[in-house]
């Protein structure tokens, strides 16, 4: 009896100890997002940086829950319609800068905003795979409450985790003309068993249970959200764009592109990046320059940090003549099919 007893409660200490090990890596992966860094300051073009070019920006703000949000509303003269840009895990809204001068400069306005634990937004951290959905739901209310906003055809694009949130946020019917999700997955679950399983190994199978019911217990009915779900039941135009090569948000597994058979929706168009033009996950919209260029700048850097102490990516960059233009060039052809795609559905049917 002793011996069983024994075993029992090693049992349990062994169970809450996974437990334990999991809720700590959980908040690890989610933490809080400060925004720009001077070890990331070359990879985009800076807020600051493009207000000196001359795309002003107003600064708005709005509540997902019980935190305000921060939120960029730039080209406030353009009529052509809003795009509306959900970033990526880990990212903030000025990782996107690229697209906002895109987007301004084709005429559209845009709305760009930083989600839960994130920049200038509040929160303790970024909380997990479904809260994108929540912050994109709260923006989309803020738009269809402002005058200034409401009117404009409205397109939405995301990456990652925002690419999972433009799509699963057609669940809750709001307005929207088009949607592309660029590298999005289609369940936070999904993702979330991947990551556990990756980090934790066979350990995860014994704190799967309680990783699904923490996910119900923080995120309520938004954990049963998914991207697909979302497309079919919107049956408005969606455009899917993904990397072959893509190592976060794989093409054959946790992917909506994985998904591709289960969508109903006759307005969706996959623009699938193969060969050379398969850009990774982070870079899914850039060139093959780019590409090439940013893993030879990369090789750069890992060489000159070896070589100075305490050494200061800035100075790297000025010595090397850092090109951050092309370090951010986006794909011409694939922006144009998206130009396109938005205008045709931001246009009154005949």
């Amino acid at each position: 009896m002793r011996i069983a007893i024994i075993i029992i409660v090693l049992c349990i200490c062994f169970f809450a100890a996974c437990t334990i090990i999991g809720f700590i890596k959980y908040s690890r992966v989610f933490f809080r997002v400060n925004g720009s860094r001077e070890d990331d300051f070359y990879s985009f073009f800076t807020m600051k940086e493009l207000e000196e070019a001359g795309y002003q920006r107003e600064e708005v703000s709005f509540h997902s829950g019980k935190n305000k949000l921060q939120g960029f509303i730039f080209g406030g003269a353009n009529n052509r319609g809003l795009v509306m840009i959900s970033h990526g895990l880990g990212s903030s809204a000025e990782s996107y800068t690229s697209l906002i001068m895109h987007f301004v400069d084709q005429g559209w306005r845009v709305f760009a905003f930083n989600n839960t634990g994130v920049a200038g937004s509040e929160g303790k951290g970024t909380r997990g795979l479904y809260q994108s959905a929540l912050d994109l739901d709260a923006a989309l209310a803020y738009v269809e409450n402002s005058d200034a906003l409401k009117s404009l055809p409205l397109m939405l694009a995301g990456h990652s985790w925002g690419g999972f949130a433009v799509c699963a946020v057609l669940n809750y019917g709001y307005r929207v003309n088009a949607v592309v999700s660029f590298a999005g997955y289609n369940s936070g679950i999904e993702v979330l068993d991947e990551i556990g399983f990756h980090m934790t190994g066979g350990i995860y199978h014994i704190i799967a249970p309680q990783m699904h019911l923490f996910q119900k217990l923080l995120f309520g009915d938004a954990a049963k959200l998914t991207a697909i779900d979302g497309i079919n039941k919107s049956n408005i135009p969606v455009m899917i764009v993904q990397c072959s090569d893509d190592d976060l948000v794989p093409a054959g597994s946790t992917s909506i592109y994985a998904h591709r058979e289960k969508i109903t929706n006759p307005r969706v168009k996959i623009v699938y990046r193969d060969g050379e033009y398969a850009n990774g996950h982070e870079n899914v919209f850039g060139t093959v320059r780019q590409k090439e260029y940013r893993a030879m700048t990369s090789e750069s850097w890992k060489k000159y940090r070896a070589e100075h102490k305490d050494a200061s990516q800035i100075l790297w960059a000025e010595e090397i003549n850092y090109n951050k233009a092309l370090a951010n060039e986006l794909d011409p052809e694939l922006m144009e099919k998206i130009d396109a795609f938005f205008d045709s559905a931001g246009k009154p049917s005949l």
